[in-house]
C-alpha cells in the first residue's frame, strides 16, 4: 500500500475523532489493537490472512473488543477488513498519530543514549529540542551501548546525531 493510500484512510478516521472529540481516545485504541496484533500470533494470523472471509473476522473484533473500544474506531477497523486493507493498519495508525500530534503542536522524539538517564535530563533535551522545531516533545528513552556516548535524537524523519560513535567514524574517514 503507497503512503498515499495510508494517509486517506487515517485522515477520514481523524476527521471523525476531531469532529466527534475523541483524537486522544482513538489514538490509544489505534495503538492498543496493533499491539494486540503483534502480541498475538493467532489473532494476527486471522485477522491478516487474506482468504479468512469479512463476516469472521468481523465477528472475531466483536468477541474481542465490542464494548472496549469506541463505536467510531470499531467501524473503521470493519472498513479496513472490508476494503481488504487490515494488513496496513500500522502503517495508517503512524499517521493518524502524525496528524493528532500535529493539532496538538507535538511531535513524537526518541532520545538514545549508551547508558540509563535521568529523567531530569531527558527534560533538559525536551526543552531544548523543542525550542529548536517550535513544537512541545513527547520523549521516548532508548539505550544503545553501540553508540558509545553522545545523544542521538530522532524526531519524526529528522537524526540529530551527537553520538561518539558517529563522531569517531567522521573522524576515521577525514584520515
Amino acid at each position: 500500500m503507497s503512503g498515499a493510500i495510508a494517509q486517506r484512510y487515517a485522515r477520514a478516521l481523524f476527521e471523525i475523532a476531531d469532529e466527534r472529540g475523541l483524537i486522544d481516545q482513538i489514538e490509544v485504541e489505534l495503538q492498543d489493537l496493533h499491539q494486540a496484533v503483534q502480541q498475538v500470533p493467532d489473532f494476527e494470523k486471522i485477522f491478516m490472512h487474506p482468504h479468512i472471509d469479512a463476516s469472521s473476522k468481523k465477528g472475531l473484533l466483536d468477541d474481542l473488543f465490542l464494548g472496549k473500544v469506541t463505536h467510531e474506531t470499531l467501524n473503521f477497523l470493519y472498513v479496513l477488513i472490508d476494503n481488504k486493507r487490515e494488513g496496513e493498519l500500522e502503517e495508517i495508525s503512524k499517521a493518524y498519530v502524525e496528524m493528532a500530534n500535529e493539532k496538538r503542536g507535538l511531535a513524537d522524539a526518541t532520545v538514545t543514549t549508551a547508558k540509563p538517564i535521568s529523567e531530569e535530563e531527558i527534560a533538559q533535551l525536551g526543552e531544548q529540542f523543542s525550542q529548536l522545531i517550535n513544537k512541545k516533545l513527547r520523549l521516548q528513552s532508548v539505550v544503545d551501548p553501540s553508540i558509545l556516548g553522545g545523544v542521538v535524537v530522532k524526531i519524526g524523519d529528522r537524526l540529530y546525531d551527537g553520538s561518539l560513535k558517529t563522531k569517531l567514524d567522521n573522524f576515521a574517514h577525514q584520515i
